[in-house]
């Protein structure tokens, strides 16, 4: 399909966002009370209310978990007390797991005693002004304004969308609404809202810079050749800085997804040769099985739109890659964030589907919008997490409390500050602290830094806080006789342990590392703080 400009001439930067009229007179106070705006509004308001309920009710009642919202809420305590930012709960340095600059903008509020309700509370309303991002473009685009609305309730009925704020928090989640509002900024040539927006977004995960580099691509190809070429270089240049110089230096290996893909090879440049040269590699895994349901899961809620404007949808391609080569069955889930800037792909190119086929036949348009709400609204209730879905009840909401008084007596019991081990699920509520292990570590090396390496010493923990109905045979064994030799139980109540350290562990005992080993980690450590 060819590139049309949006709708005729580009709308002028001095278009107020929301159709705000100027003049303070009783028409325009009337016109504030405007349907559109206050349906608008109301969407955003509402689907806001409700996932932080939801998520607020998960939390509290201990079904959020150390991956990934135990790494993100050390991190920033650790950063709003300006100790090392070297995160226990992964072990790794802040910058050694990803490049996630935009989380020192929430240092201030820690300050103030912020923690996850709060990372929460931020994420789901950034993710609800995407909404206003997608009704942004798509008045533009399209030159009518109910339409719009319709569109931007299709970003919210999205399953994925919703997921996002299930699994509670990620720097990824609060990407989405930023490259929304670049991708409008430059399509109608508002340029220092691009810059902005687009600078939010890269600040988010070093993944964002792929998708700007589409991004820049296209607005090449639609005569803003310099721009274009610049954002692409940019994109790059940060892209490569952070994945080849920062997260190297910071951990003293590499990228640890590179080693997501199998045969493929360790790193881009690999990877991208093992394809040229074994074409029928990637096909393979592009068309398995499990491919394909997740292109069908991605595409269905929008009626498959997307593929009529493959150019805009592209914006998901690299990520997309990502996920479809990858040997982590996860990153073809649509519940995770790995989806995140799929979605962003998908929306865009809904909307871009929808402006052009309208232009060529007006008439269609607005089949075509009713077409994917409904779409929509069918993959929601099918598929989504919301009150509305029918899988809302089959334990994705910890709706029952589950022995709720003895997780929140055993939390208190964690003196402050404390070095612990905790089991994943209570691990969130204990995290702001300089030693918090994501329970067996530090005594095996389970998700620990890149490869193990430097695992800390278990010699440093003073407690342990499990739920003993959660811990498997193996690790079940490990703290049997941890409490037989090192800990004493100090509460055990419904199955939630709490243990003291009341002995250190044996010389010989081969879970204590090497003291040199730990002075290497320790060195190794401060040369990266």
């Amino acid at each position: 399909m060819t590139e049309d400009a949006p709708g005729g001439d580009p709308v002028s930067g001095s278009v107020a966002l929301l159709d705000e009229p100027v003049a303070d007179s009783p028409s325009s106070w009337l016109a504030r009370r405007d349907p559109v705006r206050w349906t608008l509004g109301a969407m955003v308001v509402a689907w806001s209310a409700v996932f932080i309920t939801l998520g607020w009710i998960r939390h509290t009642r201990f079904a959020t978990f150390s991956f990934d919202l135990g790494i993100y809420d050390q991190a920033i305590w650790l950063m709003s007390r300006f100790h090392d930012p070297f995160v226990t709960v992964r072990g790794l340095e802040f910058f050694g797991h990803h490049v996630n600059p935009i989380l020192i903008a929430f240092v201030p509020f820690y300050w103030l005693g912020a923690g996850p309700l709060f990372l929460l509370v931020a994420q789901v309303m950034v993710q609800a002004s995407g909404a206003i991002a997608v009704y942004l473009l798509a008045r533009d685009l399209l030159k009518e304004r109910w339409p719009a609305v319709a569109l931007a309730a299709v970003l919210l009925l999205n399953p994925t969308y919703q997921f996002l704020t299930w699994e509670f928090f990620h720097p990824d989640a609060l990407a989405i609404a930023p490259l929304l509002f670049a991708y409008w900024a430059a399509r109608t040539e508002r340029w220092r809202w691009f810059v902005v927006f687009a600078i939010i977004a890269a600040a988010c995960k070093e993944d964002v810079a792929l998708a700007l580099v589409v991004m820049g691509v296209l607005i090449a190809f639609r005569g803003r050749r310099k721009i274009g070429v610049a954002v692409v270089g940019a994109s790059l240049v940060w892209y490569m800085l952070a994945t080849r110089v920062i997260i190297p230096w910071q951990n003293g290996i590499g990228p640890f997804y590179d080693i997501f893909f199998g045969d493929l090879g360790k790193n881009p440049g690999e990877i991208a040769a093992h394809l040229v040269e074994h074409p029928k590699d990637g096909l393979d895994l592009a068309t398995r099985a499990d491919r394909v349901s997740y292109y069908e899961m991605m595409l269905a809620p929008v009626a498959f739109l997307p593929l009529l404007a493959l150019p805009v949808f592209l914006i998901a391609g690299p990520m997309l890659a990502v996920n479809v080569l990858s040997s982590f069955p996860y990153t073809r889930e649509i519940r995770y964030h790995y989806s995140s800037l799929v979605l962003v792909g998908v929306i865009l190119g809904t909307v871009e589907a929808v402006a052009w086929i309208g232009r060529r036949r007006p008439g269609v348009m607005r089949f075509l919008v009713g077409l994917v709400v409904a779409t929509s609204l069918a993959a929601t209730v099918a598929w989504g997490p919301s009150p509305i879905s029918t899988k809302y009840h089959s334990g994705l909401w910890p709706l029952q409390r589950d022995r709720q008084s003895a997780k929140v007596a055993a939390v208190e019991m964690i003196p402050s500050g404390a070095p612990t081990s905790a089991i994943y699920n209570l691990l969130p509520h204990l995290a702001h602290r300089d030693q918090i292990y994501d329970f067996p570590v530090p005594w095996k090396n389970v998700n620990w830094g890149v490869r193990g390496e430097h695992l800390d010493d278990p010699a440093d923990v003073q407690w342990i806080i499990v739920d003993r109905r959660e811990v498997g045979p193996d690790d079940r064994q490990l703290l049997d006789t941890l409490l037989e030799h090192q800990f004493r139980v100090r509460s055990l109540r419904d199955d939630i342990l709490v243990a003291q350290r009341v002995r250190p562990p044996p010389t010989k005992d081969p879970a204590t590392k090497d003291p040199a080993t730990k002075d290497r980690a320790t060195k190794d450590r401060a040369g990266k703080g």
